[in-house]
């Protein structure tokens, strides 16, 4: 089978398009004929090596795959071969892929691979984020920063499903600006804007917002204290900028403020399967949407690394195989 490979760390000419034996599933595992997988920044971050929980060299990369069951290792009753299937997965750029059986999610009709991709990682992340680290109530007021991206973007309509009172989004081009808006967000701005920070406290008249998603660090990071209101929280799961995020503690006790990080990797199985239930629910419903705005072939994944690295995706990319 062909996957695409890295043995080294570094830019996007580390990964490599290589031929390798097809697994055979083991006891409790499943074979997955992979159709879509998933492309995230938790990607790029294992191919430079600035990321949490580095797996060891060499490695094929990605870790969300969409496809069908074809093969079933010992003592496996379900699911059944033949099922269209989502999972995480060790290696997900590839024509195959090896799943334990009991982290696969079978997907209704109505979803589509490319649109299940998201589940596993930025649908969890998004999920989670609003649901049990930030602990989003009703009524409340959210700004998402980098808001037209995977996680951003699902983000936004899980926040107006559950009845938030006001969401602010972050961009940084007139294009990702229009998309975010047409995904309800009451207030966009473009991060780019050196009063950014006013634009948001005029907005909330003067109160700054309850939560905060925080994902791009350094001066941003920083910056996005100044819009929290009185005991709000920030939630720090990504930095896009890889730069350090810098503040004083009196900035945090001011206003009893909450900074706290999330990773996804970490989460509870019992978590991540609530998670998964929502997402399912809301997209065979027609509530959530997913924005496959760029795909690119299975060769080409180098390009898609690119794209996220430059900031000109919005939505979902994936890779198709």
């Amino acid at each position: 089978m062909k996957a695409i490979r890295i043995h080294e760390r570094g830019t996007t000419d580390v990964m490599k398009l290589e031929e390798l034996k097809t697994p055979v599933p083991g006891e409790g595992e499943v074979l997955i004929k992979v159709e879509v997988a998933g492309v995230n920044y938790s990607d790029v971050g294992q191919r430079k090596g600035n990321y949490p929980n580095l797996v060891e060299l060499p490695t094929t990369l990605g870790n969300e795959v969409g496809g069908t069951i074809v093969a079933r290792g010992p003592n496996v009753l379900s699911p059944a071969e033949g099922t269209r299937v989502v999972s995480l997965v060790d290696g997900g750029y590839a024509e195959y892929a090896l799943a334990p059986a009991s982290a696969v999610i079978p997907l209704p009709d109505e979803v589509s691979f490319a649109q299940a991709t998201m589940i596993p990682i930025q649908g969890q992340t998004a999920y989670l984020l609003l649901n049990k680290a930030g602990q989003l109530q009703k009524g409340e007021r959210l700004l998402i920063h980098a808001a037209s991206g995977g996680v951003g973007s699902l983000a936004i309509q899980l926040a107006k499903l559950m009845g938030v009172g006001m969401i602010i989004g972050t961009a940084n081009s007139p294009d990702k600006l229009e998309f975010i808006r047409g995904l309800g967000v009451d207030v966009a701005i473009n991060a780019d804007d050196g009063d950014w920070v006013e634009q948001v406290m005029k907005a909330t008249d003067g109160q700054g917002v309850n939560l905060v998603l925080e994902s791009i660090g350094g001066g941003i990071g920083q910056q996005t204290i100044g819009c929290l209101a009185l005991e709000g929280r920030m939630i720090v799961f990504g930095s896009l900028s890889d730069e350090p995020t810098a503040f004083f503690t009196q900035m945090l006790i001011g206003k009893c403020l909450t900074v706290r990080g999330y990773n996804t990797v970490v989460q509870g199985p019992e978590d991540k399967r609530r998670a998964n239930q929502a997402l399912l629910r809301y997209m065979a419903a027609g509530q959530l949407q997913v924005f496959v705005e760029r795909t690119f072939p299975l060769a080409d994944a180098a390009l898609a690394h690119q794209a996220i690295e430059a900031g000109i995706t919005r939505g979902k990319v994936v890779l198709t195989v």
